[in-house]
């Protein structure tokens, strides 16, 4: 029968619109007919198929939208007569909690269908929502019970569907700026009244129905006289932040989860849809005095703030995490959650006024700057998106800008955060490094600094800067950001030298193994950054100098290190080596090279750092560094500029009494220095010294980097690319690569390509 289909919605309508009692079991039962209704319309089409069947079924279903539509305005002046009585009042939400439901599985089946008019009509429906449940959310304690919630739910179902639908722009036209912002903000407070009481889930997933509503609204053209006027109401504005905490706080939690344990709707698009709302203009400003406000009366509110924003941070996906989030969503996550992390800065317990940072307890600092230390690990990831989502497009120079700016506020915060602020201590002094379990974090972090420094260069080129000089009074100016990413590199780099200087507390071999590894690691990184600057990434080239005092922590904590290793076996009877480790003899022979690049850049460093770092590389290095040619022109520059600077600086002769006495410890070149040298560089990752991969990554040992090929004839030696491999041939591998096969050093074997 053609009318088949037809006359199950008829029925249905007829049944939901006459409702009169309010017994659970009544509603139940129309609910499971509901649940079954699109099965059931689809096997009545395929059982008539034909025009005529989908022509009465649309115009069932049309007729049903009128029909539920008046039922809403019905509902509503019920409510509004002023009949509030119990009997009443719970008729009504289950009433209007079956309506929604019917409505919205309608406009499903209708949408998957294909059944525009049908759905199109069924946008009236509407009503249901905006007149009848924004009025009985007017009633005090009505949507208290669990059949009040039920009906906000399924209201928040069909308002979501209706936003989120293909024709969603007729569904803009029908739901008018002011109902729909009136239904959001009543349902927003009516969610933070009875939160509690919907049940844990329940709750959250009416909060993420809310979330996504407010999303398309902040988003979707169709709806830009909705963010119109939600721009000029402060009332509107203010009720919904709050709404925004909740799920915020839960999806950041969620996110330290396995992800096959997560709640499915704490999801990356839900964060996604959260910070997009909070950095969008009509929030922002709501955002921060809801900070504010919270502040002063909660003491962990604004930890708690920027513990979530942390998290988010540290846990974002380094790419897309499924279909449901294109390049465009992904980039927004990523700014969304640095705009997060910035603004959870931004309360007044993180005020930029020293003073008031150095107030807080020591204790509350450290806890603060170490939440924030996991997070900033993933700045390279967050710029990397934020360049490759500007190369894409076309006028991205406000983005690229804000990216730049939002980057540098974090970290100017950080630097408070970690910061003693002890007057008598040199700028930066952190207190980050309670005992050496903590040393890989920080100087993960300290690399993660670096490494974000070309996707820097990449984003300032993109927002096309002015000169530094040329725009003093800009939010940013170039090379703003490298200086802001060496100041917490420096002073995680000097924090781990100060602890490794005493080594105090309790330690393990566990712990040693793996800050030596960290402590390599950096040392590396740091290397590899000097010579980024001649191989064309001139954001390094102001911070040359920076770069060498790093070294010089990175070294001196590694050579506390080693010492504290061989005090502790020497204490317990323990075999103690006589020869030094080759990792110190890769980072010695590593280090006078970036020396050597390092004094022929452009600002030259001072000459007493790159004497420190030569002197130290060749004190600690093997006994072929020192007489190296290339290290003793060196040294003979520096002793000449030294004695001239010696007539008036003390500082000087200093330097020049140390530059003299090795110029007396000086030995002559051996037949095999070559050989040494080359086995000492072969420990790296890369054994080409002058590398420049700041975006490598493994491990710092030979074999130990990410995609790392081996050379093919003494199958020692191992480089990051063919790049590297073929420069270091050029540069002397060729004249030691023949012996280098006999003396093998231990490295890995097997693993990675040859070249």
């Amino acid at each position: 029968m053609a009318a088949s289909a037809a006359g199950l919605v008829k029925s249905l309508v007829a049944d939901v619109c006459d409702l009169r009692e309010s017994t659970g079991t009544l509603t139940q039962g129309l609910s499971s007919r509901i649940t079954r209704l699109p099965a059931e319309l689809k096997r009545s089409l395929a059982c008539w198929p034909g025009p005529e069947a989908v022509a009465a079924l649309d115009r069932a279903i049309q007729a049903g939208a009128r029909q539920l539509s008046a039922l809403g305005t019905r509902l509503a002046a019920i409510i509004r007569s002023g009949d509030r009585a119990l009997l009443t009042l719970l008729r009504v939400q289950l009433q209007l909690c079956t309506a929604c439901q019917l409505a919205e599985t309608m406009l499903s089946f209708t949408t998957e269908t294909g059944m525009c008019g049908a759905a199109q009509a069924l946008f009236g429906c509407v009503t249901l929502p905006l007149e009848c449940g924004r009025a009985l959310m007017a009633v005090p304690d009505a949507s208290d019970e669990e059949d009040g919630s039920a009906s906000l739910d399924s209201q928040a179902m069909f308002v979501f569907l209706l936003v989120t639908s293909a024709d969603n722009a007729a569904a803009a036209q029908l739901a008018s700026p002011e109902p729909l912002l009136a239904w959001l903000s009543a349902a927003a407070s009516r969610v933070g009244v009875v939160g509690t009481l919907l049940g844990r889930d329940t709750a959250r997933k009416l909060q993420a129905k809310l979330v996504y509503i407010l999303f398309h609204i902040m988003s979707d053209v169709p709806f830009t006289p909705h963010l119109a006027a939600l721009e000029l109401d402060v009332s509107l504005q203010r009720s919904l932040v709050p709404m925004l905490m909740p799920p915020l706080h839960e999806a950041a939690a969620a996110m330290q989860l396995p992800a096959d344990r997560r709640p499915a709707e704490l999801s990356w698009v839900l964060v996604l849809s959260l910070t997009y709302a909070l950095r969008s203009e009509p929030l922002t400003s709501r955002f921060l005095e809801h900070q504010a406000v919270e502040s002063r009366g909660d003491s962990s509110f604004a930890p708690r703030m920027l513990q979530t924003a942390a998290q988010l941070f540290a846990m974002a996906p380094a790419s897309r995490p499924d279909n449901s989030m294109d390049d465009n969503a992904f980039a927004n996550l990523w700014a969304g959650l640095l705009s997060l992390l910035s603004m959870a800065c931004s309360t007044r317990m993180f005020s930029q006024q020293r003073q008031v940072v150095a107030a807080l307890p020591a204790a509350s600092r450290q806890r603060l700057a170490r939440q924030m230390l996991q997070a900033l690990r993933r700045l390279p990831t967050a710029l990397r998106v934020a360049a490759d989502f500007s190369r894409a497009h076309t006028d991205t120079k406000p983005a690229a800008r804000s990216m730049l700016h939002l980057v540098c506020n974090c970290l100017y915060k950080f630097d408070l955060l970690a910061d003693r602020h002890l007057a008598a201590a040199p700028d930066p002094d952190y207190s980050l490094v309670g005992g050496l379990a903590d040393v890989p974090a920080c100087l993960a972090t300290a690399g993660a600094m670096l490494r974000a420094l070309p996707y820097v260069a990449a984003l300032e080129t993109l927002a096309q800067l002015e000169q530094p000089l040329a725009s003093e009074d800009a939010p940013y100016r170039r090379g703003q950001l490298a200086t802001a990413l060496m100041l917490p590199t420096s002073g995680l780099a000097s924090a781990v030298h100060h602890y490794c200087q005493g080594m105090e507390g309790a330690w393990s071999a566990a712990d040693a193994t793996a800050a030596a590894e960290a402590l390599w690691q950096l040392h590396t990184t740091l290397c590899r950054g000097v010579h980024a600057s001649p191989a064309g990434l001139n954001v390094v080239k102001p911070q040359i100098e920076a770069l060498l005092i790093s070294l010089v922590h990175c070294f001196k904590a590694a050579l506390g290190l080693e010492a504290a290793l061989q005090a502790r076996a020497a204490s317990s009877d323990a075999d103690v080596p006589v020869s030094k480790p080759r990792h110190l003899l890769a980072m010695s022979v590593a280090q006078a090279e970036a020396a050597f690049v390092a004094a022929a850049c452009q600002p030259r460093p001072a000459d007493d750092v790159l004497a420190s770092t030569l002197i130290q590389a060749v004190n600690s290095g093997p006994s072929a560094l020192a007489s190296s040619p290339s290290v003793q022109q060196a040294l003979d520059g520096l002793r000449v500029e030294a004695g001239k600077a010696s007539r008036n600086a003390d500082s000087h002769r200093a330097l020049l009494a140390d530059l003299q006495h090795h110029q007396q410890l000086r030995r002559e070149p051996q037949a095999d220095d070559a050989l040494e040298l080359a086995q000492a560089a072969a420990v790296r990752s890369c054994a080409y010294l002058r590398c420049a991969n700041l975006a490598g990554e493994g491990g710092p040992a030979a074999g130990q980097g990410q995609g790392s090929q081996r050379c093919s004839k003494c199958r020692v030696a191992w480089y990051c690319g063919t790049a590297c491999s073929h420069a270091d041939w050029r540069a002397g591998h060729r004249r030691v690569c023949r012996a280098l096969g006999p003396a093998r050093v231990a490295v890995p074997e097997g693993g990675g390509e040859e070249v």
